[in-house]
């Protein structure tokens, strides 16, 4: 029989439960996934691109919308800036539900805004011992630097150009300002509330990324001055630039040549995936084609090389994204490729891994690209790719997937491994065209070199497809080490980090993307 004291005990247990347990849930952290560019262990003055994950408290977390007016001087800029508006908005609604501190930041225009409360608060907070600090000057890290594109005509790529008036009056109405967001545009008020509210992380936002998101008060450098931990949203802003000023490639190869800067001089860059779950935004003019770079391997200096040579595939106006796993050979974390979800627009995937196992979402994120017919370049040790030689488990204890017939399958590969005694030996491999292969476009300039790969054994091959284009030699073995298997997929078993210095390889690099990504070639 239940008694009123027994309900009461039940009724009192419960409360204690739901105090103690739904703060936990309310704070749920946001995992945020940053890629930087980062000193490289082997060679002064080169650079890696890694990755991090970090849990974010949503409490200690404010995005900055950075001088999203309703309209700029450049007519160009205007629309870019609108659609840039349109997909940004839902990115800040679903930042404020988890809890995210909203700060818009229009330039200038301030007096609009003097009679809102989200205008009023923030001028509570101002702390003017701080302006030191908010001038946008470079960082330590930029010393003797100069932006990757030039912006000294102010960036207009109109004809005839626009006249530079003051076309702002406020924020664009596009962009919604909650209850509890702030407005202002000083960084003396933003460091006194974030110091007061316990803000440790920012993102910035918004436009542009080369002048206004670096320099203003609010912006970039301010924000790293004030030792917060800051991150620019790369999908959700733009720049600057004119496409007939240095280094003169495509405007949007421009933004991204100015966000590989500042992930290496100045701060880590995300996507707008961490906060939504969707796909990042990308431009409607934005005609380039995609390249996927998927990177987890611990040996080969992967990290460095294919970022090198990504930058180099940048300027000729491809759009180069990253999936990057640990640059290590073993240890925590190792089963895991962040920022799979670039493959669903991707034109070309380039693959360098080497065993790794991964969560089955993350794996068929892998194989639906490989089912779609879309081309793959695989580097060296991406014949044992996804083949981790044993099961392996998340900390949950779940099975991890793995693809030990994709060098079979897709490759046309059949690595058996490389002889030991050689590669300590630094023998290195001579490399020759196949006789009657000369004319092939994949080798268009390439001639025979030396190279210090130690061969992989791949006698013979396992495709009918296959069509072995160059073959290696040294004192012990003659092996194949480039093939086609049919038109979409391409392998070569060299890719040594001393390779990318080889002219001839270098240029098969190139005659590989511009091969895969153009049918008229094929």
């Amino acid at each position: 029989m239940i008694t009123k004291k027994t309900i009461c005990r039940t009724l009192l247990s419960f409360t204690i439960f739901m105090l103690i347990c739904f703060p936990l849930l309310a704070v749920e952290k946001i995992r945020i996934s940053t890629q930087q560019r980062e000193p490289a262990v082997w060679d002064k003055n080169a650079r890696s691109v890694t990755n991090r994950i970090e849990q974010w408290k949503p409490e200690e977390t404010a995005i900055i919308v950075c001088d999203m007016w309703d309209k700029h001087w450049c007519k160009h800029s205007t629309v870019r800036f609108a659609e840039l508006a349109v997909a940004l908005n839902p990115v800040l609604n679903a930042a404020r539900e988890k809890g995210v501190l909203i700060v818009h930041s229009p330039s200038d225009v301030m007096t609009f805004y003097k009679d809102y409360p989200q205008r009023k608060e923030s001028q509570k907070y101002a702390d003017e011992s701080l302006k030191p600090l908010t001038d946008g000057s470079p960082l330590p890290l930029e010393k003797g630097q100069k932006f990757p594109i030039d912006a000294s005509d102010e960036g207009c790529e109109c004809t005839p150009k626009c006249k530079i008036y003051r076309a702002w009056t406020r924020q664009t109405e596009t962009i919604t300002i909650g209850e509890h967001d702030l407005i202002s545009d000083l960084g003396t008020e933003l460091g006194g509330y974030f110091k007061e509210k316990g803000i440790k992380n920012v993102i910035l936002t918004g436009v542009a990324t080369n002048m206004c998101v670096m320099k203003r008060p609010f912006g970039i450098r301010t924000m790293k001055k004030l030792g917060l931990n800051v991150v620019l949203m790369r999908d959700m802003t733009d720049v600057m630039y004119n496409p007939a000023m240095p280094p003169k490639v495509d405007h949007f190869s421009g933004l991204d040549l100015m966000v590989n800067y500042i992930e290496t001089f100045v701060c880590p860059s995300i996507v707008s995936t961490d906060i939504t779950g969707k796909k990042p935004f990308r431009f409607s003019d934005d005609r380039r084609k995609r390249i996927a770079l998927v990177i987890a391997e611990g040996e080969y200096h992967a990290n460095q090389r294919l970022p090198e040579f990504a930058e180099e595939l940048t300027r000729k106006n491809y759009h180069c994204g990253f999936a990057l796993g640990v640059p290590r050979m073993n240890g925590e974390g190792r089963h895991n490729i962040e920022n799979l979800q670039i493959l669903e627009d991707a034109d070309l995937m380039i693959l360098y891994a080497r065993r790794r196992a991964l969560a089955p979402e993350k794996m068929a994120m892998i194989k639906e690209y490989v089912a779609s017919g879309r081309p793959i370049f695989a580097i060296r040790t991406s014949s044992a790719a996804f083949d981790a030689q044993k099961p392996i488990k998340d900390e949950q204890g779940n099975v991890l997937e793995q693809w030990k017939e994709f060098d079979k399958d897709i490759l046309g590969g059949n690595y058996q491994g490389y002889d030991s005694d050689l590669r300590k030996q630094g023998t290195g491999t001579d490399v020759t065209i196949v006789a009657g292969k000369e004319n092939h476009p994949l080798l268009k300039g390439v001639q025979p070199f030396h190279c210090q790969d130690w061969m992989y054994k791949n006698t013979p091959l396992r495709s009918d497809k296959a069509e072995v284009l160059l073959r290696g030699k040294n004192p012990k073995l003659e092996e194949p080490v480039l093939w086609t298997n049919g038109s979409n997929a391409v392998y070569t078993s060299l890719g040594h980090w001393d390779d990318w210095t080889i002219d001839s390889y270098k240029t098969l690099t190139h005659n590989i993307v511009e091969y895969l990504l153009n049918d008229s070639q094929k």
